[in-house]
């Protein structure tokens, strides 16, 4: 489906931005998560002759986005139909790393609501492998965090609280938690080391989203969209 605009000028209407908005439908409850990719979804969406579309997000971000563009706004959703997000890294299992925005608990709840999940992101984010440039952000209880950093070197990462001076972006969660980022050699073991940091008291979930994707639209330097689905 192609929709038309009649002031397309103004908007950052990419190709992987025009088939994100092919895939919402009339009566959809669609989620928006974090980053200027979603803010720019939305600017198209309150821009097209979509009806009766209930948007919600994970992202305070976002969702003042979609208030300042008056769109009809879901608060709290039971059910999603279609969720959107970016992400750091993909690998071709359809893992996911969702690590620099520091709001992944809530983009979990959201993806465990949607019927599909679908990231945008660049196709030199998706790689064999998930890039061990990324790292595994924690979220924890401050009370907890000392052990943790002791616990993650046990487990072989190299970990350290995230403070402004060495990270431009969130430093605390919504909640008021701190984040953690591990990094490794290569994430070769991630689902293990993954269940083990959340088996420990005051971690509250990790930026590891296991075969979480549905579809990834991943857009090269030229413009080009590669549509990759996941079977089954």
């Amino acid at each position: 489906m192609k929709l038309n605009f009649n002031n397309e000028g103004s908007l950052k209407m990419t190709a992987q931005i025009q088939q994100a908005l092919a895939l919402i439908q009339p009566g959809m409850t669609v989620s928006l998560g974090g980053g200027r990719h979603m803010q720019w979804l939305a600017d198209v969406i309150a821009h097209s002759p979509l009806t009766d579309v209930q948007l919600c997000s994970p992202s305070a971000l976002t969702l003042a986005a979609c208030r300042q563009l008056q769109l009809p706004i879901c608060e709290q959703p039971v059910k999603i139909d279609l969720a959107f997000d970016g992400c750091d890294s993909v690998d071709q299992q359809f893992n996911l790393l969702k690590s620099n925005g520091g709001i992944h608990t809530d983009e979990h709840l959201f993806a465990q609501l949607a019927d599909q999940y679908v990231i945008l992101t660049e196709a030199a984010k998706v790689t064999p492998r998930l890039n061990a440039k990324v790292p595994l952000t924690v979220e924890v209880l401050p009370a907890a965090v000392a052990t943790l950093l002791t616990h993650a070197t046990h487990l072989g990462l190299t970990a350290q609280v995230r403070v402004a001076t060495n990270y431009q972006g969130y430093v605390y969660t919504r909640a008021g938690n701190l984040l953690v980022d591990c990094q490794a050699t290569n994430w070769d073991n991630l689902a293990g080391l993954n269940a083990m940091l959340l088996q420990y008291t005051g971690v509250i979930a990790t930026s590891y989203f296991p075969q979480a994707a549905t579809l990834v639209l991943a857009e090269a330097d030229n413009g080009a969209v590669q549509v990759l689905r996941k079977e089954g």
